[in-house]
C-alpha cells in the first residue's frame, strides 16, 4: 500500500532500510529503541511502513498482527524531529489502520508512556481511547504505560 504526500511516500518497511530506521529512532528518545533482530521483518507477525524519499526517512511505524484475535498492536511509531508537525505520523497511522481494516481486524491497541502527552493527544485525535494503565511498564526511566485502543467497524 502506498500513500503519496507532498515530499515523500509510504512504503512497506524492508530489511534493507533497517539501518535508516534505527538511526531515525535514535533521534527520537521517546520511541522504543530496538535492535535489528527485534524488528524480525518478514518473520512471523511483525510488519511496518516507512515514509520518506529515496535518500531520507521521515518516519516509521511497526505493528504486530494477532491473527486469531483479529487485532493489531502498534509497537513503534516515530517521526524524526525535523519532520514533525507535517502530517507524516498521521499518514503512517492511517496506513496501518487501512491495513487493519483490509485484513478484517477488529481493533488496534498500543501502550504509551504516561508522561508522553503529545503522543496521547495524537492518538486521541485519531479516535483511540484510554483502556487501561500498566504500572512500571517502561524502564530507563521507570514509568507506567497507558493502554489505548481503537475498535474498528468493518
Amino acid at each position: 500500500m502506498s500513500a503519496e504526500t507532498s515530499i515523500g511516500n509510504v512504503r512497506p518497511l524492508i530489511s534493507a532500510e533497517l539501518s535508516k530506521v534505527l538511526l531515525l529512532a535514535k533521534s527520537c528518545p521517546e520511541a522504543a529503541q530496538w535492535t535489528p533482530s527485534e524488528f524480525e521483518l518478514g518473520i512471523g507477525d511483525v510488519r511496518g511502513w516507512v515514509i520518506g524519499d529515496t535518500q531520507i526517512l521521515f518516519g516509521f511505524l511497526a505493528v504486530r498482527v494477532i491473527v486469531l484475535a483479529r487485532e493489531m498492536e502498534l509497537l513503534n511509531l516515530a517521526v524524526g524531529p525535523n519532520w514533525r508537525r507535517r502530517g507524516f505520523g498521521s499518514v503512517l497511522l492511517n496506513t496501518a489502520l487501512a491495513d487493519c481494516r483490509a485484513n478484517g481486524y477488529q481493533s488496534i491497541f498500543l501502550e504509551v508512556r504516561e508522561s508522553n502527552e503529545r503522543a496521547i493527544a495524537f492518538y486521541k485525535k485519531h479516535n483511540f481511547s484510554v483502556s487501561g494503565r500498566r504500572p512500571n511498564y517502561y524502564r530507563n526511566p521507570d514509568e507506567s504505560a497507558l493502554t489505548m485502543a481503537l475498535h474498528l467497524s468493518n
